[in-house]
């Protein structure tokens, strides 16, 4: 029997994996499962020179509205500094359909190609103003760079000496409003509140993303339908079996944000019934509008604070709260609201900031007070440009970090008004009387890691502790922890209300 592709990216064998998924996505285009492990391939694929094929791979995932843009942005980035003209020809890179794509639909995170796309774009600009009637293909590459720059929420560097018009699309935002925040404001005002925001802390990180909603994302990718109960208990089989019914599985999403989570929950967990809650209307009224664009109509959105959660007057069947706990006055008092709301067998699944892995963000949030350097949009670029260009050097391995590449992106990793980081001892401290049932980490964060799955940590634990096969004693990864400090990136857990 032949290996399916995800069975040869397990082994490593990622050419073999590439054809076995775009074997099956030639038989069904919509093949959700070969999408995205043909995608998490793209997202690692590097070459040194130009690779045609991987070229018109990429083109294809871009022309793909189910595909990950996000993930493949990063293999697209490569072919194109690799084939940047030595010459930086403007027509030549301006007939470049796959730079015009990237540009268009994902996010650079890439340092070497932003300098290039700077110089890019004042070339584009100097060739806009030297005649009222441009080349069109300069015409479109403005407008595809104008699109990045909408996209990285306008965090490069300005140019005053560019006049408001065609060419400042590209340095700055328009004085009309785009008609997406046209409509998000519409339906800002139309969001159901659970009781007024009166917690201080939560005041000002609701101001925060009231000023930069968190994430600017543009598409939604194509994920499998799945039982997520199911899948939980397969993945956590001494979890307790809870039987809730055959109705819609009511999940809670605090901290929904900009919706792209609560969304992607919503179009592939089986049978499901959403509930976001987030501080931010600007955020919600986000997701709402990505929500008609999609058809997901399995989802409301409510404004309020986790520390209301009681006054919903109803209970959930499952929670996801990634990324949320950690800004929160006190972390604990919001897991208990959770908590309170969740029925008996209920999984709840969180994410939390590491104290290891957060080094440098400590680094850098010291440096930034002490600079004084101000959370607005030319406070970020200031920051950057002190990173980027070695001034401040002990911080330069931001750039290696995926929030690094946008104003909202960068103020939530390293502005942010409130922030807590966690060990496995505070973890631990965190879940006790709580309520709640401990099942183990997950570290398979993102398609491209899956080869990662069962390796690392998980499997130094049951090298280390053959007795406990559950792998989710919190005291053992306590002592991993203190024998290997890097052993955790941050914290995905999964636990159960008992």
């Amino acid at each position: 029997m032949s290996m399916s592709g995800d069975e040869l990216f397990a082994a490593g064998r990622f050419d073999e994996a590439m054809a076995a998924y775009r074997r099956v996505l030639a038989q069904d285009p919509g093949n959700a499962e070969a999408r995205m492990g043909l995608d998490a391939i793209l997202e690692r694929a590097r070459t040194t020179q130009p690779n045609a094929g991987l070229r018109e791979l990429l083109l294809q995932a871009y022309a793909d509205e189910g595909a990950n843009w996000d993930a493949v942005g990063w293999g697209a980035a490569n072919q194109i500094v690799v084939g940047w003209p030595h010459d930086n020809d403007l027509l030549k890179l301006a007939a470049d359909p796959l730079l015009l794509e990237f540009l268009k639909k994902s996010l650079n995170r890439d340092a070497a190609l932003e300098r290039k796309l700077l110089a890019l774009r004042r070339a584009a600009a100097e060739a806009l103003l030297a005649t009222d009637a441009p080349p069109p293909e300069v015409v479109a590459l403005a407008e595809a760079l104008a699109e990045q720059a909408w996209l990285n929420e306008y965090v490069w560097p300005d140019d005053a000496t560019v006049p408001d018009g065609p060419a400042s699309a590209m340095f700055r935002p328009s004085a009309a409003p785009r008609a997406e925040v046209v409509e998000e404001r519409r339906l800002a005002s139309e969001i159901p509140e659970i009781a007024p925001i009166v917690d201080a802390v939560s005041q000002s990180v609701a101001a925060m993303y009231e000023a930069n909603p968190y994430p600017r994302w543009t598409h939604l990718a194509r994920r499998p339908m799945v039982d997520v109960r199911a899948a939980l208990m397969r993945d956590f089989p001494h979890a307790q079996t809870v039987d809730f019914g055959s109705g819609p599985l009511q999940v809670l999403m605090p901290g929904a944000g900009t919706g792209q989570h609560p969304l992607t929950v919503a179009s592939s967990y089986a049978n499901a019934q959403v509930t976001g809650v987030d501080l931010s209307r600007a955020s919600l009224a986000y997701g709402k509008r990505m929500a008609g664009r999609y058809g997901i109509d399995n989802i409301e959105f409510l404004r309020g604070d986790i520390l209301d959660l009681s006054k919903l007057g109803r209970t959930f069947d499952h929670a996801e709260c990634v990324g949320v706990l950690h800004h929160m006055a006190d972390p604990r008092a919001g897991l208990l609201a959770i908590v309170s709301v969740l029925r008996p067998g209920a999984f709840l699944r969180l994410g939390l900031y590491g104290e290891s892995a957060r080094s440098i963000v400590v680094k850098a949030r010291r440096d930034i007070e002490a600079a004084r350097l101000p959370s607005t949009l030319d406070g970020l670029r200031e920051f950057r440009r002190k990173v980027m260009t070695g001034e401040w050097r002990r911080l330069r391995a931001l750039t290696d970090w995926e929030d690094f590449w946008s104003a909202s992106l960068l103020r939530d990793l390293c502005f942010h008004v409130q922030e807590h980081r966690f060990t496995v001892s505070r973890v631990r401290s965190l879940l006790e009387g709580s309520g709640l049932k401990f099942l183990g980490f997950e570290f398979n964060v993102g398609a491209s890691q899956r080869a990662d799955a069962g390796a690392g940590p998980l499997a130094l634990y049951a090298s280390r502790f053959r007795n406990e096969p559950t792998l989710s004693d919190l005291a053992s990864w306590e002592q991993l922890e203190r024998e290997k400090s890097g052993l955790f990136p941050g914290y995905a857990f999964v636990c159960q209300k008992e």
